[in-house]
């Protein structure tokens, strides 16, 4: 059975958005974006390893090189894009 993983970091975020518990939201929102590089390790690994950024979804890598202006993006520095794009988004609420 093929995964889907999303394919760009709009779907990734609304992947996250929807799956977030509200005590996790509220943290999540409330974090200092300096402080959010502390959970970058353990939330990193889960979206590069559930979102299929290590096993070659490429679609995803280049949507977040593309956010981030960084044509070289490394898969390790992806998931912070996403985390940063859900932190916008929980602000915004």
């Amino acid at each position: 059975m093929a995964i889907n993983h999303p394919k760009t970091v709009a779907e990734a975020v609304e992947i996250i958005h929807n799956n977030i518990s509200l005590n996790d939201e509220i943290l999540w929102a409330t974090t200092i974006e300096d402080d959010l590089i502390d959970a970058y390790f353990a939330l990193g690994h889960q979206i590069r390893h559930e979102y299929g950024l290590w096993t070659g979804n490429d679609a995803l890598l280049e949507s977040c090189r593309i956010i981030s202006g960084n044509k070289d993006l490394h898969v390790d520095d992806a998931s912070m894009v996403i985390n940063v794009k859900e932190k916008n988004i929980l602000n915004e609420s």
